[in-house]
C-alpha cells in the first residue's frame, strides 16, 4: 500500500519549499527498529485503542478538567506517521479499526468530546478536540478506502462545525481565549493547525476564516504571542506563556496558515520563534524546557542539577515537528541538524525498548503515590519515558500527563505522543525542492527506499551505513529516465567536514552545508561514499563539559562509570569499549587530567530504569 494524500505535502505559496514523497522502505537500522517496536508495543494494541475511544463515550474529563481526550488523537497521528515509515499493513488495519471506534463515539450532531455537553469548553476540552481532528486528518491522508475516507471527512467537518457554533466571535459564542484557564488558553488556540488542514481538504472558506480569527487573538489571553514572535525582541522564556509544548503547537498552525495564504508575517513569526528556541532553549541532547516542560533559557541552565523532572518528551516531539516545518519552508541546514540531534539522543532515549507497556495499574499505588518509582515499576512502564535528565539524575522519575482511567487503568501524554517523534527523522530524510529539480538528502538511515515522484516515476535510494554511530556511508541513488531531477544535495552535519567520493574523485565537503552533485542526465545510478567526522569533542558550558561524537552525546551510566569523575578540558584518546548492558556506541575516553571514563550514547544510558543503580550524567564536572 502506498497511499499518501496529505494536504500539507505540497507547497502552496513558496515554490522553493521542500516537499515530502510517498515511499516504501526495507531497512534494519535503529530507525526501523524504533518504529517497529512502537508499533508492536503500542500502536497495534487493540485494547489500548478501545480504552482511548471509550473516553468519548464516558466523558470523564470534566470532573477534573482532564486531558484523557487527547490520547486517541495523539496516538492516531503518531500511528499514521509510523505507518508511512513502515508500510506495515497490520498496523494500518489496527488504525482503521481505531478510527471506526472513534466514529462510533460521535454524537448525532458530530460532537466528539471527552467533556459532557453541559460542562464543555473549559480546561483541556478544546485541546482534546484539536487532537481528535488531527487524528482524523492524518488517517485521511493514508486511508485506502474511499467510503471510509468520506466518512472521516464528514466527521471532521461536523466535529469542527460544532466547535465553531459554540466558540468564536458573536452573540451566544464563547471567545476561544475564554475556553481554558491554562496557559492563557494557548492550548485551545493550538487547534489552528488542524483547522487549516480542514480548509485544504474541503476548500471551505469558513475554516480559513476561523484560522484567521485564531491568529488574530495572538494565541493567548496573557499577551499576543504572535506579535512577540514577529517583533523578535524577547526570547520564548520571556513570553507571558512559557509552556513549551502548547506554544510550539500554536506556531505549527501559524506555519500551515502561511503555506495557504502566503502571509509573510506568519512566516517571519514562525522562523523568528524557531530560531529563538534553538538559540535560548535548546539543550545538548536536543530537548528544551529544563524546568519540567517550560521554556527557561535551557541553553544556559541545562548544566544545573535539577531536583524536578525536565525536558518532557511531548516537548521534544513537538520541537521535532516544528523544526521539520521550518526546514521544509527554508531548507535551513540548522533545522535538519537539530532534528538529527533530538532524534538520536532525546527521542531514542525515551523509548523503553524491551519493556512492554502494561495498562493495569497496581491498586497498591493509587492517588498521589502514582508518580513514584514504585508505581512505575509496578505497572511495568509505558512505551515511552516522559523526561530526559542531563546532570547526575535518573530516567523515569515521573509519568508525564498521567491520568487514571476507570477500571484501574491509566495512561500519559508523553506515552501517546512519542510515536510521532520516531517518524519525523525518516519522513524528513529525502525531500524534493525547486519544482522537483532538486533532490535533498537531509538524513541518513540504513536501508533501501523507493520514493514515488510527483510524476509517478520511482526513485530508489539504497544506503549502507551505521551512521551516526559509524562514520561510513555508502549510497546508491537510481534515477528513472526523464524524472526531472537535476541536482542532489547531501547534508554535511555541522559537527565537522566530510570526505565525499564519487566517480573515483574525492572532495572535502564543508561542515554545516549541502554538498551538490549532478544527477545522471538520462537516468542511471549515482554512487556516493561519504566519511563523516565523528571525532569526539568537548562542549563547554557553565563550568561543566559534555562529550559529543557527531550528533551523539556520550553519557556516563553509573553501571559502567563513576558519574562524579572530574574530567580534564581536553580529550587525549577515544577508543572502542564495551559495557555490561546494551548500547549503540561505547567508547573509553581519556582526558588530559588523567581521568578515563567508559561512556555510552545518551539514548542507551540509564535505559534499564528497574536497575538498583541507574543514575546518568551528560554534563561532567571539569577541571579548568
Amino acid at each position: 500500500m502506498n497511499v499518501f494524500t496529505d494536504p500539507m505535502s505540497a507547497p502552496r505559496r513558496r515554490t522553493d519549499a521542500l516537499i515530502e514523497m510517498p515511499f516504501t522502505a526495507e531497512s534494519s537500522g535503529v530507525v526501523r527498529r524504533a518504529a517497529e517496536f512502537v508499533s508492536c508495543h503500542q500502536l497495534k494494541n487493540a485494547a489500548l485503542w478501545e480504552l482511548f475511544a471509550d473516553q468519548f463515550k464516558k466523558q470523564p474529563d470534566a470532573e477534573n478538567g482532564g486531558w484523557r481526550g487527547e490520547y486517541w488523537g495523539k496516538a492516531m497521528r503518531g500511528g499514521c506517521m509510523v505507518y508511512r515509515v513502515t508500510n506495515d499493513i497490520s498496523l494500518y488495519r489496527e488504525l482503521e479499526k481505531a478510527v471506526k471506534l472513534l466514529l462510533s463515539a460521535s454524537s448525532p450532531e458530530g460532537r466528539i468530546s471527552s467533556y459532557p455537553k453541559d460542562n464543555e469548553f473549559f480546561g483541556w476540552d478544546m485541546w482534546c478536540r484539536k487532537y481528535v481532528l488531527l487524528g482524523l486528518e492524518y488517517f485521511y491522508a493514508i486511508c485506502d478506502d474511499e467510503e471510509l475516507k468520506s466518512a472521516v471527512l464528514s466527521a471532521s467537518r461536523a466535529h469542527m462545525d460544532r466547535i465553531m457554533e459554540k466558540v468564536g466571535r458573536g452573540e451566544g459564542r464563547k471567545d476561544i481565549l475564554e475556553t481554558s484557564r491554562w496557559w492563557g488558553a494557548m492550548n485551545s488556540c493550538s487547534i489552528l493547525e488542524p483547522v487549516v488542514r480542514l480548509y485544504l481538504l474541503t476548500n471551505e472558506k469558513k475554516y480559513l476564516d476561523y484560522a484567521a480569527y485564531i491568529i488574530g487573538t495572538g494565541g493567548s489571553n496573557l499577551g499576543n504571542i504572535f506579535e512577540l514572535a514577529l517583533k523578535n525582541e524577547r526570547a520564548p522564556y520571556e513570553y507571558p506563556v512559557v509552556k513549551a509544548y502548547e506554544t510550539m503547537s500554536f506556531f505549527e498552525g501559524v506555519a500551515e496558515y502561511y503555506r495557504v495564504t502566503g502571509d509573510e508575517k506568519c512566516l517571519r513569526a514562525v522562523l523568528n520563534f524557531t530560531d529563538a528556541v534553538l538559540k535560548t532553549d535548546y539543550t545538548v541532547i536536543g530537548g528544551c524546557g529544563c524546568t519540567h516542560e517550560l521554556f527557561d533559557n535551557s541553553s544556559v541552565v541545562q548544566t544545573e542539577q535539577r531536583v524536578e523532572i525536565m525536558q518532557e518528551t511531548c516537548v521534544a516531539v513537538t520541537l521535532s515537528k516544528l523544526l521539520f516545518n521550518a526546514f521544509c519552508l527554508t531548507g535551513d541546514i540548522k533545522c535538519a541538524d537539530a532534528i538529527e540531534t533530538t532524534y538520536y539522543n532525546n527521542i531514542l532515549g525515551s523509548i523503553n525498548f524491551g519493556k512492554c507497556d502494561k495498562l493495569l495499574m497496581d491498586p497498591a499505588f493509587p492517588g498521589d503515590y502514582s508518580y513514584s518509582e514504585e508505581f512505575v515499576k509496578a505497572i511495568g512502564g509505558f512505551t515511552f519515558d516522559s523526561y530526559a535528565p542531563l546532570y547526575k539524575s535518573a530516567r523515569n522519575r515521573k509519568t508525564g500527563g498521567y491520568q487514571p482511567i476507570e477500571g484501574g487503568k491509566a495512561y500519559g501524554c508523553c506515552a501517546c505522543i512519542g510515536s510521532a517523534g520516531t517518524a519525523v527523522l525518516p519522513l524528513s530524510a529525502v525531500l524534493l525542492r525547486r519544482g522537483g529539480r532538486e533532490l535533498v538528502i537531509s538524513q541518513y538511515t540504513d536501508g533501501r527506499f523507493e520514493y514515488t515522484l510527483p510524476s509517478g516515476k520511482i526513485l530508489t535510494v539504497t544506503e549502507k551505513t551505521g551512521y551516526p554511530f559509524d562514520e561510513k556511508l555508502h549510497m546508491e541513488i537510481a534515477f528513472s529516465k526523464d524524472c526531472g531531477i537535476e541536482t542532489v544535495m547531501f547534508r554535511i552535519p555541522s559537527a565537522g567536514n566530510a570526505a565525499v567520493e564519487t566517480g573515483g574523485e574525492r572532495a572535502v565537503a564543508q561542515a554545516g552545508s549541502f554538498y551538490a552533485l549532478p544527477a545522471p542526465r538520462s537516468g542511471g545510478v549515482l554512487t556516493v561514499d561519504i566519511t563523516f567526522d565523528l571525532t569526539a569533542k568537548i562542549i563547554k558550558l557553565g563550568g561543566r563539559s559534555a562529550v559529543k561524537k557527531g550528533c551523539i552525546v556520550m553519557a556516563a551510566d553509573c553501571r559502567s562509570a563513576d558519574i562524579d569523575t572530574v574530567i580534564g578540558p581536553k580529550i587525549v584518546s577515544d577508543l572502542p569499549a564495551r559495557a555490561d548492558f546494551d548500547t549503540r556506541l561505547c567508547r573509553e575516553i581519556a582526558f588530559d587530567n588523567g581521568a578515563s571514563l567508559t561512556l555510552v550514547d545518551y539514548a542507551s544510558a540509564g535505559s534499564d530504569w528497574t536497575a538498583e543503580k541507574r543514575d546518568i550524567t551528560a554534563w561532567f564536572d571539569t577541571e579548568r
